[in-house]
């Protein structure tokens, strides 16, 4: 019986990970998220259009959080934004798909995601 070698992970330890964007969503955010019409044709030629723009995406599901998410990067490793992940969170793969567009979208722009790499303080620290 042939197995299945086990790929290479792409893992935060690895020496090309340079981190997440945290961008954390306002209420009207999440609202005009939630707001807007996105259904599986959309999806497909978003995807096609963004693959061929030069980003890598990864779906899979977040136990831990009881959600779908999608990690995007770049494929080009000598890209500036090389080694930067965005991710988009939804209850289906679709609704993480649209979270995502809309960052990138609405809220990064036109600006490099090497600009918006930033150490998030939006959370406390128990000391």
């Amino acid at each position: 019986m042939a197995r299945k070698q086990p790929s290479r992970k792409f893992s935060t330890t690895s020496p090309d990970f340079r981190g997440f964007i945290n961008i954390t969503l306002t209420d009207e955010d999440k609202a005009i998220i939630k707001s807007t019409k996105y259904d599986l044709a959309e999806w497909v030629v978003d995807l096609d259009k963004w693959i061929d723009n030069g980003f890598k995406f990864t779906f899979s599901a977040d136990g831990y959080n009881h959600c779908f998410q999608v990690i995007a990067t770049r494929q080009d490793k000598d890209h500036e934004d090389a080694g930067i992940m965005l991710a988009g969170r939804g209850s289906t793969a679709i609704k993480a798909f649209k979270q995502w567009i809309y960052i990138q979208t609405r809220l990064i722009g036109e600006s490099s995601w090497t600009e918006n790499l930033k150490p998030r303080n939006d959370f406390e620290i128990d000391d």
